[in-house]
């Protein structure tokens, strides 16, 4: 269809069945003595174009270099963040209690003794069992270590390293020398915090643990002339608090992610009854799922419903693969060489029901979508997820203006009252219309009350009264 338009002249009217602006009318001011004369007093004179049956056409309304119109009508709603509850790593808390003894042999004072070794590997625990992480990419978070010991030296330090958590910036892990220096033997607390932000945890693997990281120790004493008290002991309470992540690698888990929408198709909005019969190929019905998680995801359509509301409702069910067939499509998913990729995957409707659904003048479709990702649940999979990960589904419906019209009808109210209507003896109505849109047509003006009911149509419900403007082929 190319540009159209109706322009429309009234002297009076109150229903009519094209948009109008309407403008006051005061007959307080035309009151006369002598009633030999004759007003003309237009009521309508206004342009109803395309974008006035639309009631938002931004974006809507497309048009070729023919002036060809297409309908595009899109979801916008149908996307799932999943970074916080698809790969939260919740805080965690160990406390590792150990003894130690240090040798009992005749040494000058000032003499530094071998070191005294201990590993304390940290179990991360997640929000369910069978979830790995491999690694994950911090951009924000707190280690928070408490040590606590009673040895009772002069001298006396204990290095910590944390091999499994590296600096992104230096490639170094984690680092740093607590001092024991004690004489008194009463407990010494020792508190240290790093922030973990640009950091990357790297966890260990084994037939028996999984997610670990190793806080490894090293306690260095001098000798002097303190009683030897062993065995001795340490306490470590470790923290990993507030963790955030720019990337996570290992498996996830099973998730479900609901995606859900309304797209209001506007062309339909305003026709009381009737329907359209879009010409061959005019309608496309396109759903296209973009995924940037690397892991395998399905789709179940579990719901997809045109609705036509108004005084006569009515809804159909969309059947996008076809009445009887499977609601879920796997969609294509990033690999570990395309991390940070958004991967599109076209989904096939060509046995969608779409056409039939227009059929009842839909004013909305609703969809729902249910996004299931690692839905094998397999755990030998090695997932990844980013902070701008995300699961979206795009659906579009274009319609090109190329079919046919069966009993559309629009209305539209302009108030109107005659205040001292005894003393008027006739009123002439004047409609003049000029048509540019392809369509035959027929225009009544009905006289109601304040409940709609119509008290008078004006003309004569047989005739033809507006003619189609020519066409051309068709596109």
């Amino acid at each position: 269809m190319r540009k159209a338009y109706i322009i429309i002249s009234l002297s009076a009217l109150f229903l009519m069945f094209f948009y109008s602006c309407i403008k006051d009318l005061d007959f307080d001011n035309i009151k006369t003595q002598k009633w030999n004369s004759e007003w003309a007093v237009p009521l309508i004179n206004s342009l109803l174009t395309l974008s006035d049956f639309l009631t938002d056409t931004t974006g809507i309304i497309q048009e070729d270099d023919y002036g060809f119109i297409t309908l595009v009508y899109e979801a916008e709603e149908l996307t799932a963040k999943t970074v916080d509850d698809v790969a939260d790593i919740p805080d965690q808390l160990e406390i590792f209690n150990e003894g130690f003894s240090i040798p009992d042999v005749p040494l000058p004072p000032g003499t530094e003794l071998d070191p005294i070794p201990m590993s304390f590997p940290f179990s991360f625990e997640l929000s369910e069992p069978g979830l790995r992480l491999d690694s994950t990419k911090l951009k924000g978070g707190d280690y928070k270590i408490t040590l606590k010991t009673n040895l009772n030296r002069n001298d006396a330090d204990v290095n910590i390293t944390i091999p499994n958590i590296i600096n992104n910036v230096t490639h170094n892990p984690i680092q740093f020398t607590v001092d024991l220096d004690n004489p008194s033997g009463n407990e010494l607390v020792f508190d240290t915090l790093i922030k973990l932000v640009d950091h990357t945890l790297h966890f260990e693997h084994s037939f028996d643990t999984a997610n670990v990281i190793y806080i490894n120790t090293e306690i260095i004493a001098v000798t002097d002339t303190n009683p030897n008290n062993s065995p001795y002991y340490v306490t470590l309470e470790n923290r990993f608090e507030d963790l955030e992540f720019s990337n996570l690698y290992g498996y996830v888990g099973y998730h479900e992610k609901e995606l859900q929408d309304t797209i209001v198709l506007n062309i339909f909005s305003i026709n009381e009854e009737g329907y359209f019969e879009f010409g061959p190929g005019s309608i496309r019905f396109d759903v296209t799922a973009y995924n940037s998680l690397g892991m395998p995801v399905t789709l179940d359509i579990r719901k997809c419903m045109a609705y036509h509301e108004g005084s006569n409702p009515d809804s159909l069910e969309i059947f996008i693969f076809g009445e009887g067939n499977p609601s879920e499509v796997e969609i294509d998913y990033p690999d570990l060489d395309e991390v940070g990729d958004i991967v599109i995957t076209e989904i096939n409707t060509e046995n969608a029901n779409i056409n039939e659904a227009l059929e009842i003048s839909p004013n909305k479709i609703f969809l729902n979508i249910l996004g299931k990702l690692n839905p094998e649940s397999d755990s030998t999979l090695t997932n990844f997820v980013l902070d701008t990960s995300e699961l979206r589904a795009e659906v579009k419906i274009e319609l090109d203006l190329f079919g046919a019209v069966h009993g559309f009808k629009v209305v539209d109210t302009l108030d109107f009252d005659l205040n001292d209507s005894e003393e008027i003896k006739s009123l002439l109505f004047v409609i003049d219309i000029e048509n540019g849109f392809p369509l035959d047509a027929m225009v009544q003006l009905d006289f109601v009350d304040s409940a709609y009911n119509v008290i008078y149509s004006l003309l004569p419900t047989d005739e033809q009264l507006m003619d189609a403007a020519p066409v051309s082929s068709p596109p």
